[in-house]
């Protein structure tokens, strides 16, 4: 592991050299707050895009730790390929960042992919994953698994647009369009949400076929069991059938809390970022 100090001194980053894998991480150690969090992004943008602009507003913890995953941010093969990777190579790359800082016990907030992740990572290490905060998390995207596995086709055909075309932007479009059809239609801020997805467009098409192998592999039910003490949101102007789905999720559990933020799609992160910490931050101290 190489660290680098940055201009805050409560700021660090470096890499985690793994046989296959550089792992680029972020932590943030603050004297107020209690506790740890562990911040996992979405597919296709990186971790500080991602959370820089919510950390002043989320106050609850003492420690951020936000890694960049596989085939997004400054997280790469040694060799500088993009490769396809899998879930559980994901897991696995999270699991020995969580050992490497010696974090015994955290808190985690997985957006999107970063939600799938979470949710994995909860399965396989059980008490020492805490509270799981999921935004607009993969693989809950509707409550009807057989139609979610036809949608998942779609984002199939968009990674492969994504490799195959000069550019990939009608690829990203075509990801837009099923994740977020509601979206606005601002030339300025779809010309921002293509720009953030092609940062890495390879990396972003492999993260959308890592998530459809996990649809059609994983055993949903048995995920969700191992899951406690979950807060998930979902943006207001998302599909009505992923709103209905985590509803229903909070109807069936005691131990699920639903929230939906007014105003937003899949990239409530980066609309309402203050708004959403709010959220986040009441998840931390009620539950």
């Amino acid at each position: 592991m190489t660290i680098s100090p940055v201009s805050d001194e409560e700021m660090q980053q470096g890499t985690l050299s793994r046989a296959d894998q550089r792992c680029r991480w972020r932590r943030r150690d603050r004297r107020s707050g209690s506790g740890n969090v562990l911040m996992l992004h979405g597919a296709g943008v990186a971790a500080d895009m991602t959370w820089e602009p919510m950390l002043p507003h989320l106050t609850a913890w003492r420690t951020f730790l936000m890694p960049d995953l596989r085939g997004m941010g400054e997280t790469r093969d040694p060799d500088g390929e993009e490769r396809a990777f899998s879930l559980e190579q994901v897991v696995d790359d999270v699991a020995a960042l969580l050992d490497t800082h010696d974090i015994p016990q955290c808190d985690v907030i997985g957006y999107s992919f970063g939600g799938l992740v979470a949710m994995r990572l909860k399965q396989r290490l059980g008490a020492r994953i805490g509270r799981t905060m999921l935004l607009e998390p993969a693989l809950l995207e509707r409550e009807d698994h057989a139609t979610m596995l036809r949608v998942r086709d779609g984002y199939a055909d968009a990674a492969a647009r994504i490799r195959e075309a000069a550019t990939p932007q009608a690829g990203i479009v075509a990801f837009l369009d099923l994740i977020a059809p509601h979206r606005s239609r601002n030339p300025r801020a779809e010309r921002m949400m293509v720009t953030r997805l092609a940062r890495r467009p390879l990396g972003f098409a492999n993260a959308l076929d890592c998530v459809t192998h996990a649809v059609r592999r994983l055993d949903r039910e048995a995920l969700l069991a191992a899951q406690r003490d979950v807060t998930s949101v979902v943006g207001g102007k998302s599909l009505a059938a992923m709103q209905a789905y985590h509803a229903e999720l909070e109807r069936r559990r005691a131990d699920w809390t639903y929230r939906a933020l007014p105003g937003t799609d899949h990239s409530l992160p980066f609309q309402k970022p203050r708004r959403l910490a709010a959220l986040l931050q009441e998840a931390a101290v009620t539950s």
